[in-house]
């Protein structure tokens, strides 16, 4: 290290770890914000980490391309950490304004076009700086250990380091009590106040007096806004902005972010309404539209005693049930901040409703109730009402193997009811291949499905026959034998639900599709067609390439490969004859792939681990941080054995290589087939997150030491690799999120995932088996 550098070795170290939990904390927060405005919709993951990760690729590479003509790069790296501080607040303010940015008209979703080019924009400034910034940091950090290559482990296990302490933090003790702009506060303080030492110790530098107003000038008003609680003016000011741009007519009453989800209650004129990240949950008191549902619901059972309800039982549902002689009503809502928020508003009867002896509240993932309650309890009557399968967190409720979960908690003569949106009319073949895979899903598990026609339907199984049934006769017989008193309805509602005709041309259509799909965990089809109807009902952009996507084959993606594989393997033995050159490309490449691999089952593990526990919103900074815990414990393995041993490192890479391909066949068998319901299994999880973070980290200093020798300087090369990696990740977060897990599903995504590594080790193979063969000719 330099003369300056030993004085501020602390502050340095310290800088580069709040690197890593400022990214960190970034990204989730980002996340979050996103989250709502796009209404929970999980296609913004894919988005927002492909547009995060090309940020930083791009970043780190213009910063290699650069650095060589820069003087003075501690100077550019101080001013970078101030720039940080700037944007991240600019960033969360502009989301929260985003659909008056781009004029989305109320009520009407973003499109997915809108959101392809706009989150982008907003999220790669930030994530540039922090590309452009690595190799500035191991410029600085120049001499640290003993040797280049370690020099750039250290800066990214300082990194990672710092990514594991910010997304603890922010999971575990920032999220649960502060808001967004009181979050952004508290560790825009911490960074100011680092950066000011690190000025201060420095001695004389270009720019100091600069840097220490800009600095000084910055923490005053952040800690003035902490103070005087403009940091709170400013949070409600962006929140009621927010809600305008979706509901301007509807009073904003309350906002909280649960564990789970962001909570709005809206009202208008004496209703109130809930939205879960921006989309509409339900509305109280509502008795004229799930007092009639209620009563439809119970009588399609000719005797109803126990009633399973998964959500939405706030508004008149769990009032109008009760006038039913039920022995028992179990009520499961995922977020018990929901319930404790619309408490404070809710009418006396439905007060009354929840807190009868006959009703039990689960506070609990519906999933992973029905997974526990196999074997506990029994039931005639499952309702899953939650929204449409918008969301892969949704899609859960509609799929072959919750299907078969619910199945196994119903009696002999037990009914299943799930509804979902259609067409009053016209079902065209976008909504009819939606509806349809509801439809063809419940036929895989249950003999006997029927179907109501209108603006939703809704479906009714059972395994016995003359159960349900759509005749009307037999309804009103039912419902008359049990003398129910209530003004929300009476035998002539069933007409508006079962009209015969409709009833006829809805099942007629449904039967004469032969091209109906199943929708199951691995392969969530119906969310796909979900996807297709927001981009048609917010003008069809992407019509003709989402319907593409969607006959995508697996042979194809591994046709392409393959083709690669063979053009390159023909390149390097007839045209490339300069082995270093090709060492770099191996290096790279290699470095890429497992970036790839990285991210994409990182996306696959939270798809699977939403699955089963029901929940990601709050476990986002966990799960990032647990990615980069496996990131630094891989890089100080590695460095540790490159500081150790001279070794034959193209060797040792490729059986890292080998540990990805190896890896991410494994998953697959894992997630279908692990008992992740025993003690424990959280944990277990947990560790799967963290493997691919280990074998990442492994890999980077490696790519390096390979990379660094045909090179001397360390910051460029730094640069290159940071950049090769999150290319590959950026790759790997659009195409896991927006096709292969969608379209592909889990088994395909993670057969391309092995294939595109098993490239990468096939050339580093044929790479060691031509230098051998050189040395030997020598």
């Amino acid at each position: 290290m330099s003369s300056y550098d030993r004085k501020i070795r602390y502050p340095l170290v310290a800088a580069i770890i709040l690197i890593g939990a400022h990214a960190t904390i970034a990204q989730v927060l980002l996340v979050r914000e996103l989250l709502v405005v796009f209404y929970g919709n999980e296609l913004c993951l894919g988005v927002i980490f492909g547009a995060w990760l090309l940020g930083v690729a791009v970043g780190a590479g213009v910063g290699a391309k650069l650095m060589t003509g820069i003087r003075d790069r501690l100077v550019l790296f101080l001013f970078l950490l101030l720039a940080l501080c700037l944007l991240l607040p600019m960033q969360v303010s502009i989301i929260r304004l985003l659909r008056y940015l781009i004029d989305v008209p109320y009520g009407q979703q973003i499109s997915i076009v809108s959101l392809l080019w706009s989150s982008p924009l907003i999220i790669m400034p930030f994530s540039f700086v922090i590309g452009f910034i690595f190799p500035f940091s191991v410029s600085v950090f120049k001499g640290f250990t003993r040797g280049g290559a370690t020099d750039i482990g250290a800066v990214y296990i300082l990194e990672s380091i710092g990514s594991l302490i910010g997304g603890a933090v922010f999971t575990f003790v920032l999220a649960p009590m502060s808001t967004s702009y009181e979050i952004m506060a508290i560790l825009t303080s911490i960074v100011l106040t680092n950066l000011l030492i690190l000025t201060l110790f420095i001695g004389k530098i270009s720019h100091r007096k600069a840097l220490l107003g800009a600095s000084i000038s910055l923490l005053v008003v952040v800690l003035w806004l902490m103070l005087s609680a403009g940091v709170d003016r400013l949070e409600s000011f962006f929140v009621e902005k927010r809600w305008e741009s979706f509901n301007p007519n509807i009073e904003l009453i309350e906002s909280v972010d649960s564990r789970y989800q962001n909570i709005v209650v809206g009202k208008e004129h004496d209703q109130y309404s809930v939205y879960s990240n921006g989309q509409y949950v339900f509305a109280f008191p509502n008795l004229y539209e799930y007092g009639p549902l209620a009563h439809l619901i119970l009588s399609e059972h000719p005797a109803p005693e126990r009633v399973l309800l998964i959500g939405g039982g706030i508004g008149g549902l769990v009032s109008e049930m009760l006038k039913y002689p039920l022995e028992g009503l179990h009520y499961v809502e995922l977020d018990p901040k929901l319930l404790e928020v619309t408490e404070r508003y809710l009418s006396e009867e439905d007060k009354t409703a929840l807190a009868d002896e006959r009703v039990e509240i689960f506070p609990v993932d519906g999933r992973y109730f029905v997974k526990k309650s196999r074997g506990k309890y029994k039931y005639d009557v499952i309702f899953i009402n939650v929204p449409d399968p918008s969301t892969a967190a949704l899609n859960r409720f509609y799929t072959l193997e919750f299907f078969q979960e619910a199945k196994d908690l119903l009696e002999p003569d037990g009914v299943l009811v799930v509804s979902i949106s259609s067409s009053v009319v016209y079902l065209g073949e976008v909504v009819g291949s939606y509806t349809g895979s509801i439809y063809k899903t419940l036929q895989r598990v249950f003999p006997y499905v029927i179907v109501t026609p209108g603006q939703t339907n809704y479906y009714f199984a059972s395994s016995e026959p003359d159960i349900v049934t759509t005749d009307l006769e037999t309804l009103i017989s039912r419902y008359k034998e049990r003398n129910i008193e209530t003004t929300a309805f009476s035998q002539y509602h069933f007409l508006p639900y079962l009209e015969p005709q409709r009833v006829r041309f809805i099942q007629e259509h449904l039967k004469s599709r032969r091209d109906l799909r199943i929708n199951t965990d691995s392969k969530p089809v119906t969310y796909f067609y979900n996807l297709l109807l927001w981009d048609q009902f917010a003008g069809g952009q992407l019509q003709g390439l989402l319907r593409s996507l969607g006959r995508l084959k697996l042979w194809y993606f591994l046709a392409a490969i393959g083709l690669f594989l063979v053009i390159r393997l023909g390149l390097t033995s007839l045209a490339f004859r300069n082995t270093a050159k090709e060492k770099r490309f191996n290096s790279l490449f290699a470095i890429a792939t497992t970036g790839f691999a990285g991210i994409a089952l990182e996306i696959i593990l939270i798809f699977a681990f939403q699955n089963i526990y029901g929940y990601v919103y709050e476990m986002i900074g966990l799960i990032v941080a647990l990615f980069m815990m496996g990131l630094a414990v891989g890089g100080y393995i590695c460095n540790a054995v490159i500081l150790k041993k001279q070794r034959d490192w193209l060797r040792v890479l490729m059986y890292i290589v080998g540990g990805v391909v190896v890896y991410s066949l494994a998953v697959i068998p894992l997630i279908k087939w692990f008992p992740f319901l025993h003690a424990g299994s959280a944990t277990f999880f947990m560790i799967l997150i963290v493997i691919p973070g280990i074998i990442t980290g492994l890999e980077f200093p490696l790519a390096s030491r390979i990379y660094l020798e045909e090179e001397v300087d360390p910051g460029p090369t730094a640069g290159m690799i940071d950049s090769a990696d999150h290319v590959g990740a950026f790759l790997g977060a659009i195409l896991t999120g927006i096709v292969l897990v969608p379209i592909l599903g889990v088994t395909g995504a993670c057969i391309i995932i092995a294939a595109l590594n098993g490239a990468s080790l096939i050339l580093l193979s044929a790479l060691v088996v031509k230098m051998r063969a050189t040395q030997k000719s020598l």
